[in-house]
């Protein structure tokens, strides 16, 4: 669940956990290809592009209260590699490849492995996540293929080494500098949320017999970094959720003093059988003051006898998300019952404070809890991270997640180290 933010109109970027669910986050902010004036000269002018990435992780579990402890490791690189052609009368062409190779002196035997770096056979992958074909107006932008979207039920979520794909086709229209909408089908996905019983590098349905997701959405950017937005999303036979949300930044004394602020609200109607129905309501705000940051959120999910709340194919829109925790997989561990969540946490990033050598480093400390009637799960989260001069970027996460009613506990600790190009 942990993203960056890249805010169109000033370029304001927060990164970090605290910072996943503010304004600005359904936007994919790309370079634009150069121009070709024949069909020849997209691909002499094509660019590469991508990310390579270095992983470890660490993870001592306990699946329930009778369980012995137990430790799994591993490490990988790769990241992606693409190539995007230059544009000739706004049409251009993309593709990418995620790559995660396991280091096998740094990892353990197969039987100690964790299964977040391999696919389902316990092995390596590569695979082509993103194949489009794409189209660029002033006004207009559409892509066709294997794209990357993001949305508030269907979004990369980029927190192992394969980010979240779809198979479909998407299109942005921008009305004005204030008013666009957003219209996609999606049919079937890959990444590491979409693993079940095929592998993460494996494009599966969305749903079990589902034919895709519709969705729109009418966005009005209403003040400086700030935004009002309707989304649509009906999923071929498991739910049709509506979803409202207002969220922006209110600038107290320049950049140094702000407050971001988000009130959200989804509707959740279950299609077919699938149980997946009911109402999230939800209050976010985070205050800042130089490099100093206190965030706290809050939601509610009101769920009817036997249904659950849904995250949708990604790390969901919900503000309290924590790096593991989620309200809707709290919602699927108690079906039937409502379930509220808190999180509060605060940092410091040392970018703000000017040049030297603990310029880019930013430290966050966050505390959550879900609960039920009578059950409950709790989780403490640090995150470290470290921007180099926007080509490296390393974090790292350590989790500990207590779900006491189960018994089930872990402490993980994740470190990432990327280089763009």
């Amino acid at each position: 669940m942990l993203d960056g933010l890249y805010l169109a109109q000033e370029e304001i970027k927060q990164q970090g956990l605290i910072h996943t669910k503010v304004s600005g986050r359904y936007e994919i902010v790309q370079e634009l290809p150069k121009d070709a004036n024949t069909f020849d000269e997209i691909f002499n002018y094509a660019d590469a592009y991508g990310n390579i990435r270095f992983a470890y992780i660490d993870d001592v579990h306990k699946a329930s209260a009778s369980a012995t402890k137990e430790q799994k490791s591993a490490s990988a690189i790769g990241g992606e590699i693409g190539i995007k052609t230059a544009e000739y009368n706004g049409f251009s062409f993309n593709i990418s490849a995620y790559v995660s190779q396991s280091i096998g002196f740094l990892s353990p035997q197969k039987e100690d492995l964790n299964p977040d770096f391999v696919n389902l056979n316990q092995d390596s992958f590569a695979y082509i996540a993103q194949a489009s074909l794409n189209y660029e107006h002033e006004l207009f932008q559409a892509k066709l293929g294997r794209i990357q979207v993001e949305t508030p039920y269907a979004n990369s979520d980029d927190i192992r080494m394969a980010a979240n794909t779809f198979e479909g086709a998407f299109a942005k229209i921008d009305y004005s500098a204030n008013l666009s909408s957003q219209i996609m089908f999606l049919n079937r996905w890959a990444g590491y949320d979409s693993q079940d019983t095929l592998s993460q590098d494996v494009f599966k349905e969305l749903y079990e017999d589902s034919k895709g997701v519709g969705i729109a959405s009418l966005t009005y950017e209403y003040a400086r970094n700030s935004e009002l937005s309707f989304w649509v999303n009906h999923i071929d036979n498991m739910s049709q959720i509506a979803y409202a949300e207002m969220v922006g930044i209110f600038f107290i004394d320049g950049d140094a003093f702000h407050l971001d602020y988000g009130v959200q609200g989804s509707s959740i109607r279950e299609l077919g059988d699938s149980g997946i129905e009911g109402n999230v309501y939800g209050l976010m705000s985070i205050i800042h003051y130089n490099g100093a940051f206190l965030g706290i959120s809050y939601n509610k999910a009101f769920v009817d006898t036997d249904k659950k709340i849904t995250d949708g194919f990604g790390g969901g829109p919900y503000y309290t998300s924590l790096d593991e925790a989620t309200i809707a997989a709290m919602s699927e561990a108690v079906l039937g019952e409502d379930v509220e969540a808190f999180r509060i946490g605060g940092g410091y990033d040392l970018k703000q404070i000017g040049s030297g050598a603990l310029n880019g480093f930013m430290l966050e400390l966050v505390y959550g809890k879900l609960q039920s009637k009578d059950k409950s799960v709790n989780e403490k989260d640090i995150i470290l991270s470290y921007e180099i001069a926007d080509k490296w970027y390393v974090e790292g996460i350590y989790t500990k997640f207590d779900a006491p009613y189960e018994g089930k506990t872990f402490d993980r600790t994740l470190v990432r180290a990327n280089y763009s190009f």
